[in-house]
């Protein structure tokens, strides 16, 4: 391999480079059969409803078929980049799930390799939007099969014992808290290991902390919605409006939540079966709400991760592998199962027309005589904000960026300083890796 597509695969050299970088890899046999019988395609994926998909897949095909291999998410791209490194495409999957965080990543490394030309043909099957967010400038990277609408959900008996109405801004939920507050609770609960909340308020805001410009990464923490979004939450830790517990501590949120100590909680479809398993007094007490409005923002945009199908570039049988996952990633048997909130994940999928799969993902204990009104709140909350794009480095910059976030969640230093830290660490970082740069 050259050196100009080596310089690529630690994140540098001319955008472009990594389309020829995903037919670099090269091997035996990456998963398929012999001529004489089905191919054969190893994915990787730990999430719930998997299993019932790929059986589905298999019982529909005959001459070709997926093993599942259980691997854990947060091993998938460690473990994706060690078979790679090794270079024996027998022990690398051709299909993987995983997220845009992590997919740009590998895309930049040379891991996974370019499908464009195999997805284009299936464009139309995909939500508008949904295969640009699995794509860097005209490179795509992976086949997305799930989306995350956001929205909220309000104790209800919280606001009206109080007379309050539900915030739909997060100024307002600001008003609301101080008043909250007054009386013990809280308006809203941060976990100091996870910046999840923060990044995405900027990014529903407007914020682009990464961007393709010529050939080179733009970097770009010190935006204005940037900014907007730490003085928000610079203003709920300041005077104690929210609640900080660790999501390693769930059973202890939950916990608040059921004794009505949080009174609203921002999240998308998977996290709604969770919550209703864990509660107990306040099943039926719970109403579903659009997402608050960012920055001035007249109608609110869902800012989340996209989640899809990655193929590796070692792998000997890339298009059958996309044929395969455009398969799991629209077809109703697979859909079903991965929608089901309970043998499921919870999933909104991120097809053309989602709305067969939406009634499966209400929670009807949780929300009682407001679950009717969770399918018209989740499709609108299908406004994404879209342009939003990971860099080469961006999982070492999410543990920077938790990093930091943790000392503001303990007072250390302020919401807004993170973003000086970060842009001149993320710059640093991507020139160490011989990355070309712009500010």
């Amino acid at each position: 391999m050259s050196s100009a597509k080596r310089r690529w695969l630690t994140g540098g050299a001319a955008f472009g480079l990594v389309v020829t970088l995903a037919a670099c890899g090269g091997g035996d046999d990456s998963g398929s059969g012999s001529g004489d019988g089905p191919v054969t395609l190893e994915l990787w994926s730990d999430k719930q409803g998997a299993e019932a998909s790929v059986r589905a897949f298999n019982e529909a095909h005959e001459d070709v078929q997926i093993e599942l291999v259980s691997v854990p998410a947060p091993e998938l791209p460690n473990t994706l980049n060690n078979a790679h490194e090794a270079g024996d495409a027998s022990g690398v999957p051709c299909l993987a799930q995983t997220d845009n965080r992590q997919g740009g990543a590998l895309l930049a490394q040379g891991v996974v390799a370019d499908i464009g030309e195999y997805l284009d043909p299936h464009a139309d099957q995909f939500a508008q939007g949904a295969i640009e967010a699995m794509s860097i400038a005209d490179s795509v990277y992976a086949v997305p099969n799930q989306r995350q609408p956001i929205f909220t959900m309000f104790h209800a008996p919280t606001f009206e014992e109080r007379g309050l109405e539900y915030p739909t801004s997060w100024e307002e939920a600001i008003e609301v808290g101080r008043q909250l507050r007054e009386d013990g609770i809280y308006i809203f609960n941060l976990a100091g290991e996870d910046p999840s909340t923060w990044m995405n308020m900027a990014w529903q805001a407007g914020a682009r902390w990464y961007s393709v410009e010529g050939d080179a990464w733009k970097i770009d923490f010190t935006n204005d919605a940037s900014r907007w979004a730490s003085g928000i939450m610079q203003q709920l830790l300041d005077e104690d409006l929210v609640e900080r517990i660790s999501y390693a501590e769930y059973p202890a949120m939950m916990q608040q939540y059921d004794n009505g100590r949080i009174a609203m909680r921002q999240l998308s479809t998977w996290q709604l079966a969770g919550h209703q398993r864990n509660a107990d007094q306040t099943l039926g007490e719970w109403q579903p709400a659009p997402n608050l409005t960012a920055n001035g923002e007249t109608e609110p945009l869902s800012a989340g991760d996209t989640s899809g199908f990655v193929v590796p570039s070692l792998c000997e049988d890339q298009e059958a592998a996309v044929e395969a996952a455009v398969w799991l990633a629209t077809q109703e048997a697979p859909l079903t199962y991965m929608a089901d909130p309970a043998e499921g994940s919870g999933w909104f999928p991120a097809v053309t027309d989602p709305s067969p799969y939406l009634d499966a993902l209400v929670p009807t204990e949780l929300f009682g005589d407001y679950s009717d009104e969770t399918v018209p709140v989740i499709e609108q909350s299908e406004n994404f904000a879209e342009g939003w794009v990971y860099g080469p480095n961006s999982r070492a910059m999410y543990e920077e960026l938790a990093d930091q976030w943790g000392k503001a969640m303990n007072g250390d230093i302020t919401v807004e300083s993170i973003l000086e830290h970060m842009q001149e660490w993320t710059v640093n970082d991507l020139r160490e890796q011989g990355v070309n740069v712009v500010e």
